[in-house]
């Protein structure tokens, strides 16, 4: 066969099939939603609930963000909407005995599908597609598992349509195995097959072999379709509707119970929620079926749009199949066609082909509910078990014990104070210290001479650096307390004596969080210990300066705009307190050229003869960032700024600061790049400098030098590298 002749009978092969599926699927909703007083009704109820499909499946295909996608009224919301219909039916003759219940029941299921429709648009619209992202997988399990049970359930009700129930005792009596023991055998029979033949043939097989089963056995016993539907095996009433019986049947809206719709408000949200909850759901599982991310707020405003015309002829809310969208891909089927034929069969199906759905027995609707809600309870109880914690399983089992004790309604609210507790459990087990560090492993970016260096290496460990993450409330916040006390009342000599707390990664605070930053202060304060702020947000400063906690105008004492500026202030604050331990301030030729020898001795002498003494004013760039390399320079007194600009018009960024018995320039100079930031003078500063020509000159002329030049500068390139790969060692443990 050619491609394109395959491609098209591939195409029309899928189409048919899923068209197929979607018709005996709407009827066997239709069987659920009108049944009991309702059933005279069944046959308009299903004109209603298929023309939502030919809605649904239509705008899904042509504005969906996946070309593949099919759509149409889906099991999880009918369900509950089943049980909603049944109470509502009942309540109606002493509440409002002249309403219609049928007309009821319609303005129910429509507003149920515009409502739902609404919140999609309004979601797709403030691309809030991700939020339900949020909640907890076990809960999301366990309200779709419940709907299973539940649509099981009323698979076995559809099947009892004329014994009016499904009772353990009505299921116990022999008179009626011949209702429900065909239907539960062939919805048990198509959920086993299904586990072990995982094909896209093994539905529609079982659906055509099960009508072919059921009317040969009603040819062989010799029983025709009016005994049937007498003894409960089809439809009293027709799927199928002529003019006449549609006109006769139409519901009377100016007869409905509106005092009982307006107290089932609460419960036809819950049911856009469920919904909401099912549209993302399926939309994240054929994501992971197609390998392709799907646009989660295209697709909500496409569902918004489709449930709002869907409303319009009183159809149940719908939204993508995961069955019917991964059926053509299994297939091999790509584009829109299976989504466009599937619909233009509904359509077929509602003009005129209803009397071949006018022969599916209770058996095969009730059976393929059954079916359903088997395959929905089979995958979270059994198939995502592996992937679930004991506890997450739990909690999956819960929702379902209480959706199966006490109603759905129940068990939403009980499975979002899950969700709560859940997401509240497993957050505060995140610690909100991102990174815990000391004054020794972690400095500022100034640079220091060897023997404020030699201090801040002995005492650094009295700075405490906790680097916090995330919003801070009452579980988190109260780790950090813990972790600052086990600091402060250790035994041992590394008690800091100040603890710096960078904010620049915490996203928020609430009111317990602050009341536990006021009892850290206290802490502090009782141990006679500096707590110290940086980069706290403008929300955070404001609240915690309202709290006490901080005090207006302490920036550059109790708090700083960045983590370097504080724990420069820190470090100077430390070598204050061990000035008596330091040389004094002379940062002489010994100090900046170093020597061991006295052959070294000698070689500096001679290198001083090419090192030239400059002065720099204040404000003086003494290296310009992009210029060519010109010289290395040797600080002997003052100091220098260095920054950098990603644009000209940017403000700069301070890299690092420059005491005393410091170099710079030595990057450019030995690599002969172009400068990649500039050197300022802060202070009046005295430097020795070397010219690049010079260095040519030195090598050439005294290599012994120059040898103690290239020394000196990589060991103190040498010791920069240190203190970087302990501090990213810090960083990655």
């Amino acid at each position: 066969m050619p491609p394109r002749a395959h491609r098209i009978a591939a195409s029309l092969s899928a189409g048919l099939t899923v068209g197929i599926l979607t018709i005996l699927t709407q009827a066997s909703f239709a069987t659920l939603l009108y049944k009991g007083p309702l059933e005279p009704s069944m046959g308009l109820g299903f004109l209603m609930t298929l023309t939502g499909a030919v809605v649904i499946g239509l705008v899904l295909t042509l504005t969906g963000s996946f070309p593949g996608t099919v759509g149409r009224p889906h099991e999880l919301p009918i369900v509950i909407l089943a049980l909603l219909s049944t109470r509502l039916v009942g309540q109606l003759p002493s509440t409002h005995p002249q309403a219609d219940p049928f007309a009821t029941v319609l303005v129910m299921i429509a507003g149920t599908t515009f409502l739902f429709g609404l919140l999609s648009l309004l979601m797709g619209l403030g691309r809030a597609g991700n939020l339900f992202r949020f909640l907890p997988y076990p809960v999301l399990g366990g309200f779709v598992a419940g709907s299973g049970m539940l649509l099981a359930k009323g698979g076995l009700s559809v099947m009892f349509s004329s014994g009016g129930g499904s009772d353990l005792p009505l299921l116990l009596k022999a008179s009626s195995l011949h209702l429900w023991l065909p239907g539960v055998t062939f919805g048990l029979a198509m959920f086993l097959a299904t586990r072990i033949w995982r094909s896209w043939l093994t539905i529609p097989a079982f659906l055509v072999i099960g009508l072919m089963v059921f009317h040969g056995a009603l040819a062989l016993s010799g029983t025709d379709l009016a005994q049937a539907r007498e003894a409960g095996l089809l439809p009293a009433r027709g799927l199928a509707l002529s003019p006449r019986e549609l006109a006769a049947g139409w519901p009377d809206f100016h007869r409905i119970g509106w005092g009982n719709l307006g107290r089932m408000i609460p419960d036809m949200l819950s049911v856009a929620f469920i919904a909401s909850l099912g549209t993302l759901m399926n939309a994240s599982a054929i994501e992971a079926t197609i390998g392709r991310e799907l646009d989660f707020n295209r697709d909500l405003k496409a569902v918004g749009l489709a449930n709002l015309l869907a409303a319009c002829v009183g159809s149940p809310a719908g939204f993508h199949s995961l069955s019917a969208t991964a059926l053509p891909q299994h297939m091999g089927v790509r584009g829109r066609s299976t989504g466009l034929i599937s619909s233009l069969l509904c359509l077929a199906a509602l003009l005129g082909g209803q009397g071949l759905v006018n022969q599916i027995p209770y058996a095969i609707t009730g059976g393929l509910l059954l079916f359903l809600g088997l395959s929905l309870l089979g995958n979270w109880l059994v198939d995502q078990r592996v992937f679930l914690s004991g506890m997450e399983y739990s909690i999956l089992l819960a929702i379902l014990l209480v959706m199966l004790a006490a109603g759905w309604m129940a068990a939403i609210i009980f499975g979002l104070i899950l969700a709560v507790a859940l997401f509240t459990f497993d957050y505060s087990r995140i610690s909100a210290i991102r990174l815990m560090l000391t004054g020794r492993t972690r400095r500022s970016n100034v640079d220091r001479d060897d023997a404020k260096t030699k201090v801040l290496e002995r005492y650094g460990d009295s700075i405490l650096i906790l680097c916090l993450q995330g919003h801070l409330f009452f579980g988190t916040a109260h780790g950090l307390l813990r972790t600052i006390g086990r600091h402060l009342e250790s035994r041992d000599h590394t008690n800091p004596h100040w603890v710096l707390v960078d904010m620049k990664r915490g996203s928020g605070i609430d009111a317990s969080a602050i009341n536990t930053f006021s009892r850290i202060k206290q802490l502090c304060d009782s141990h006679s210990v500096e707590l110290i702020l940086t980069a706290p947000s403008q929300q955070i400063l404001h609240s915690l300066n309202k709290a006490k906690v901080l005090e207006e105008g302490r920036e550059g004492i109790d708090w700083f705009q960045d983590l370097d500026h504080g724990l420069e202030y820190c470090e100077n604050e430390l070598l204050a307190f061990h000035a008596h331990t330091l040389p004094q301030e002379h940062h002489g030729i010994d100090s900046l050229l170093e020597t061991f020898t006295p052959a070294e001795e000698a070689a500096r002498e001679r290198l001083l003869q090419y090192l030239r003494h400059q002065e720099w004013p204040p404000g003086s760039i003494i290296i310009e960032q992009g210029s060519p390399p010109v010289g290395l320079h040797f600080i002997l007194s003052g100091r220098v700024s260095v920054e950098r600009r990603n644009r000209p018009e940017d403000p700069p960024i301070r890299l690092r600061t420059m005491d005393p018995g410091t170099c710079v320039g030595e990057i450019s100079f030995y690599l002969r790049r172009e400068t990649t930031a500039s050197v300022i003078a802060q202070t009046v500063v005295c430097s020795l400098s070397l010219a690049i020509a010079d260095l040519a000159v030195l090598e050439d002329q005294d290599p012994s030098a120059a040898i103690l030049l290239h020394k000196i500068v990589s060991r103190r390139l040498g010791e920069r590298l240190i203190l970087t790969n302990e501090l990213a060692f810090n960083l990655s443990s």
